[in-house]
């Protein structure tokens, strides 16, 4: 069994906003770290708080796992085909009666036909949810703003284990090392993830 890092991404509150907004982190997190393992809330080797920065890692969600959120946002509501429109207030509730965890919350957004938002970090998910294609420069800019995020926030985390337990990292390196059989395939692979990434930074410099 392979060492991984532990990181949970703790929601600022219990609104479905900033639980969206969490959501949006680990997927920021996820990407920027397949090494590690992520979870909501508090418990993880590493508490890390989101931000509105990482609001972009909405975007690195596959259309399959976008299309399960999406259901599991509907079935949370209860409700099959009628559209989803949502409206934030100032203190990022919506206008719903159902209790929602992060992840279907989640759901909601990426299926509501028109999301009014009051929050920053309302209006940064609206700005989000209007990007239509891939290529758009937003939508690039998004993605690095999200990346840069993630990264940053990694960091911090080995910074703080390497200052608490630097055993921990001695380990994790150690497991990581243990793969360099493999390497060759694993550039592959992570080649051919970042690929689309590459050639539209490319394009946009």
């Amino acid at each position: 069994m392979h060492e991984r890092l532990q990181i949970a991404v703790r929601p600022v509150d219990d609104k479905p906003t900033n639980g969206v907004l969490a959501v949006a982190a680990v997927l920021a997190l996820e990407w920027a770290a397949p090494y590690a393992d992520f979870t909501l809330g508090d418990d993880g080797l590493c508490v890390v708080d989101p931000d509105s920065d990482a609001v972009g890692g909405l975007l690195r969600l596959s259309s399959e796992r976008a299309e399960r959120l999406r259901l599991a946002g509907r079935a949370a509501l209860q409700i099959d085909d009628s559209d989803i429109h949502l409206t934030e207030n100032h203190e990022g509730d919506w206008d719903l009666a159902a209790e929602l965890d992060s992840w279907s919350a989640a759901g909601i957004v990426l299926e509501a036909s028109s999301f009014t938002a009051s929050t920053p970090v309302g209006r940064a998910l609206a700005d989000i949810l209007n990007i239509s294609r891939i290529d758009d420069q937003r939508c690039v800019d998004v993605l690095d703003t999200a990346q840069s995020w993630a990264v940053k926030q990694l960091d911090q985390v080995v910074s703080q284990l390497a200052a608490q337990n630097p055993r921990r990292i001695t380990d994790l390196l150690a497991s990581l090392s243990g793969d360099l059989d493999t390497l060759s395939d694993t550039h592959s692979v992570l080649r051919a993830r970042y690929q689309a990434d590459i050639e539209l930074m490319g394009r946009n410099r």
